[in-house]
């Protein structure tokens, strides 16, 4: 009973994360691997309790989402392309390997987050940027199918050089990337790796939850206070995850 409380008090709180910077699998992994869940089907099970939480978090976007769903759908395409050969990656890679190779994404992504960002000149737009923009995304997609802890604050940073809007907007289609990206990897990961069925529905009642929140305090919480705290805790994430993988 305990542990079921447990898992839907973190999953919201996930889940409320996911709505702000897409941040639920970096929250939730160490939180399955604290209760015996090996680390690749943690994974698995939390990119299938995403589903919930993305549904939730797009229905909640849908203010910002108006009048730009052509841009997000180019944008959920390109990224899912990326994410079904990152969720391949993950189908063919061992326990071992992959516990050693996430403290390492989870630490530079918390150093990418604190890292200061220029200011977008919309002037200065050149086209070999705009390809490597666009790239990005594509690389966030195979990033976000193979792990993705993290990779909705990536997907913004890219966003933000892409769609000229405020952080409300390019936020949103960054949910909506992620939800379809969600979809296409757990119809993978349920027919060829193994899921966890037994977390499943306090992680999806916390995530669906949480996800419907965290665009709203979007709307209200500077951004950047909320990506201060995240970088941090990713960081002392990645070294206790790294301690534990390495030594």
């Amino acid at each position: 009973m305990l542990s079921m409380i447990y898992l839907i008090l973190m999953s919201l709180f996930a889940g409320i994360l996911t709505g702000i910077v897409g941040m639920a699998s970096l929250t939730l992994y160490p939180v399955l691997l604290s209760i015996g869940i090996l680390p690749i089907t943690a994974n698995a099970t939390i990119t299938v309790a995403q589903v919930g939480a993305g549904l939730s978090t797009v229905l909640s976007s849908l203010r910002e989402l108006h009048h730009h769903w052509k841009q997000a759908l180019r944008i959920a395409a390109l990224s899912t392309t990326g994410s079904i050969f990152g969720a391949v990656i993950l189908i063919h890679s061992s326990n071992a390997g992959f516990k050693k190779v996430v403290p390492i994404f989870i630490f530079l992504a918390g150093v990418m987050i604190l890292t200061p960002k220029r200011k977008n000149n919309r002037v200065r737009t050149y086209q070999w940027g705009t390809y490597l923009s666009w790239g990005g995304v594509l690389l966030v997609g195979i990033y976000n199918g193979y792990f993705g802890a993290a990779s909705g604050l990536l997907m913004v940073a890219v966003l933000s050089k892409i769609v000229h809007e405020d952080y409300a907007t390019y936020n949103a289609m960054c949910n909506f990337s992620s939800f379809i990206n969600n979809i296409c990897a757990a119809l993978m990961f349920i027919f060829m790796l193994s899921i966890d069925w037994a977390v499943i529905i306090p992680l999806l009642l916390g995530l669906t939850i949480g996800g419907y929140i965290g665009p709203i305090i979007v709307r209200y919480i500077p951004s950047k206070i909320i990506e201060g705290a995240v970088g941090i805790f990713a960081i002392i994430l990645g070294i206790g995850l790294g301690y534990q993988a390495y030594l």
